[in-house]
């Protein structure tokens, strides 16, 4: 068993370490791979600038010491060597828009020096340093140390060997030559490089996380300071209205015992007046533990009233006053939480419209359940005698706000027979709960 799990470890291992060298080696090669996006765009104008004569700057230095360090150990002509030059200076340049292709380039535009004057004789190469001209040593040092700064500490890493295995390559081909070698220094401010990129890039990383968690800080700050707000309105909302609902359920019930001879419509309307006041009051605690709540689970709108709960909105609404017929038709079942909350408060709401705007006037209301759709429809025809003019409320804009949460959309308006109607189609089939609160 255990052979059987050292032989899975390692080939796991295997698969993991060839999934690296493929992906080291795809960057490695890549040579029309950009620079990070938007890393110099942030910079500003001023920084930009500066850093575009710098490397002018450097790009100038590297050609023209190169010529001279060129035409001081090499035989060639001096076209020959200025095109040597540029060539070791013109990875500098293209940094900015091609690094990995600079890279190679610096390194391509060194082998030339290399390889002629390891092949030259004579007494006046033996103080020449060699493998590497100081203008393929700034070359190779600047490429390599942007490519570090942006690609996996692998692909760096396998670009130093590269550069090592050179300077390897370059005494096993020449051995036995009098030049001065420099290759070891190359290998070593190239190593150091990398250890300053590498730290440079631990800090970036650092800095970013904590930018990160203090986006986070602030997001909770907010998100709790959103609370502490949702629960002083609800200790406000408890402290106003409850007191007044209590009073009122508390008169209503005490009416019948102080006032002698009661008539019994009366008696019923102050009963009905309590049990609305109760109600009122159940429902607002439910409210409130909403808002103190910050969290959406599941069963966030059990309490809340549903369609089962019809049947005492209408008696509510004829103990008012109200001339009204209901038509329930089709398969009833069970919907979901929050259509059903939607479409009680949209009755509850229209209901309640028709009462205050269309005082003695007939009323209809119909809900046709259907498979995919909730069919609901208030009308009410003219009031008998013109009602006193209210102010304006939100009564519409709330039941088509509801409506919207369902994407379904409320249309309200006279009919050509002078009837008021209200009707909306809902969707049964919740894709996107919004939370909704009563009222």
């Amino acid at each position: 068993m255990r052979s059987l799990k050292g032989r899975a470890e390692e080939q796991t291992l295997a698969h993991t370490s060839a999934r690296l060298l493929a992906a080291t080696g795809r960057q490695l090669f890549a040579l029309t791979a950009r620079p990070e996006p938007g890393a110099d765009s942030r910079r500003p104008t001023l920084m930009r600038g500066l850093r575009f004569i710098g490397v002018a700057l450097v790009t100038l230095y590297t050609v023209v010491v190169g010529i001279g360090v060129l035409a001081d150990t090499l035989p060639q002509s001096s076209p020959v060597i200025t095109v040597l030059a540029v060539a070791q200076a013109a990875p500098i340049v293209l940094i900015r828009y091609r690094p990995i292709a600079a890279w190679w380039l610096g390194l391509i535009a060194a082998m030339p020096y290399l390889i002629l004057i390891g092949s030259s004789t004579g007494p006046a190469m033996d103080s020449v340093f060699w493998p590497w001209s100081v203008g393929g040593i700034v070359a190779i040092l600047a490429t390599g140390m942007m490519v570090a700064y942006q690609v996996p500490y692998p692909v760096a890493l396998a670009q130093w060997l590269i550069v090592s295995a050179v300077s390897v390559a370059a005494e096993l081909i020449f051995p036995d030559r009098p030049q001065l070698n420099n290759g070891l220094v190359l290998s070593g401010f190239y190593a150091a490089g990398l250890a300053v990129i590498a730290t440079a890039r631990w800090l970036r990383d650092v800095r970013r996380e904590l930018r990160r968690q203090v986006g986070l800080t602030e997001q909770e700050r907010v998100q709790r300071t959103a609370l502490e707000e949702r629960a002083r309105i609800a200790r406000e909302l408890h402290d106003v209205v409850a007191h007044h609902m209590s009073v009122i359920a508390v008169q209503a019930e005490a009416a019948p015992y102080r006032v002698t001879a009661l008539d019994p419509i009366a008696a019923e309307s102050f009963t009905s007046i309590r049990q609305n006041a109760l109600a009122a009051l159940t429902e607002m605690r439910h409210i409130l533990g909403m808002l103190r709540s910050e969290q959406d689970i599941p069963d966030r709108y059990a309490p809340q009233p549903t369609l089962a709960d019809l049947d005492q909105l209408f008696d509510n609404c004829r103990s008012a006053g109200l001339s009204l017929r209901t038509d329930i038709h089709g398969d009833v079942w069970s919907l979901p939480a929050q259509v059903e909350l939607i479409a009680y408060r949209v009755l509850q709401e229209a209901l309640s419209n028709a009462i205050r705007h269309a005082p003695g006037s007939d009323v209809e209301v119909e809900v046709g359940y259907g498979p995919a759709v909730l069919n609901l429809r208030v009308s009410n025809s003219p009031a008998p005698a013109i009602p006193a003019p209210r102010a304006g409320g939100h009564g519409l804009t709330g039941m088509r706000e509801r409506a919207a949460v369902l994407g379904a959309t409320l249309r309200a308006g006279p009919r050509d027979d002078g009837w008021y109607e209200v009707s909306v189609a809902l969707p049964v089939t919740v894709t996107a709960a919004l939370p909704v609160t009563g009222g």
